[in-house]
């Protein structure tokens, strides 16, 4: 090899970053620690470390201050983050292009939702756009958390919105809302003028409750805070949705379990909702994915179903029943086209 090439090859090397380079720094970016970092892109904690050494070498500036506190990137490697992002995502899309015209494939989705949801979570659903996959189907399947939650761990369903889903280690979960429940009577009942009810008030009147399949755990801890309240509760029907309430709720004593949009549903002359205040007993919209998935479709339609979800209603709600797969890094490790 001439001198020449060698020296244009030195000068390649020296200020040409690839794309794993750019890859371990949106990973620094995003756990603050090289050894979470490290596990993310898939190596070790000893090849980051050199690999970061020789991006340092190339740009002659210095990306990682491993004595820092918190966020370990310097104001250099902070200016090149978002540049890094674009290049990362345009690699992968390309990539996915060149995939997809070579075999003509078009990527499922299969989401299920709570039945009883409002339909704005449905059309979200449908209305999220992503970078990456362009080329992709969404399946809605309606159905009950429980039914939801299996459907996950059995991989038939690829995501879900379920609704005050039980702590679960194999799911990822993410609250995206929380909603009091309903309490609907007629206009002549005691409680008809209050602004909200307890437990201990309602366990007082005959119920309309809702059927144990609708959500077996919700069921059984209303139940269970009605006896610790003062004792048990009188159920005379059991439902299945708002409907039902609205043909029986004919007594003055009665009082019906309903959700928000239940008690829209059945909004009359003479009937009236009211809130329920209690901290335990909430109505809470999370999305949930199986967190050993590690699919880089389904991780880049969750990040942007977020992103579509902070658009219409500002910023998700980070209380977490389980942790994200990108705080502990367990899961979805191929996610880097999907950081932006």
């Amino acid at each position: 090899m001439s001198t020449s090439k060698r020296r244009r090859r030195a000068v390649q090397s020296a200020d040409t970053l690839r794309i794993r380079d750019f890859e371990l720094l949106i990973a620094l970016h995003d756990a603050g620690n090289l050894s979470q970092a490290a596990e993310r892109v898939g190596i070790t904690e000893p090849a980051a470390s050199k690999q970061i050494k020789a991006i340092h070498h190339r740009m002659k500036v210095p990306l990682y201050d491993s004595e820092a506190k918190g966020d370990k990137l310097t104001a250099a490697a902070h200016t090149l983050l978002s540049a890094a992002v674009d290049v990362v995502l345009a690699y992968h899309r390309g990539m996915h292009d060149v995939h997809e015209a070579l075999h003509g494939g078009q990527h499922t989705l299969r989401i299920g939702a709570f039945s009883l949801l409002p339909e704005r979570w449905h059309r979200l659903l449908d209305s999220v756009e992503m970078r990456l996959h362009r080329n992709v189907r969404v399946h809605l399947d309606f159905a009950y958390t429980e039914q939801l939650i299996l459907g996950l761990q059995s991989r038939d369903l690829d995501l879900a919105l379920v609704t005050s889903p039980p702590q679960n280690g194999k799911l990822t979960t993410r609250r995206l809302e929380t909603r009091p429940f309903m309490v609907a009577f007629r206009e002549g009942h005691a409680l008809a003028k209050r602004q909200s009810l307890t437990l201990s008030e309602a366990r007082l009147y005959p119920w309309f409750f809702f059927h144990r399949s609708v959500h077996p755990w919700m069921h059984d801890m209303i139940l269970r805070r009605a006896d610790l309240a003062g004792g048990g509760v009188r159920i005379v029907h059991r439902v299945n949705n708002a409907a039902h309430v609205q043909r029986l709720l004919t007594d003055d004593s009665l009082l019906a379990w309903v959700s928000p949009i239940g008690a829209e549903n059945i909004a009359r002359p003479g009937c009236v909702a009211k809130p329920l205040d209690d901290s335990e007993i909430r109505l809470e919209t999370h999305v949930a994915v199986l967190a050993s998935n590690t699919s880089p479709l389904i991780a880049e339609y969750y990040k942007s179903f977020l992103k579509r979800v902070e658009e219409e209603q500002g910023p998700v709600q980070l209380t977490l029943p389980m942790p994200l797969p990108d705080q502990d890094g367990a899961g979805h490790r191929e996610i880097l086209a999907a950081t932006a």
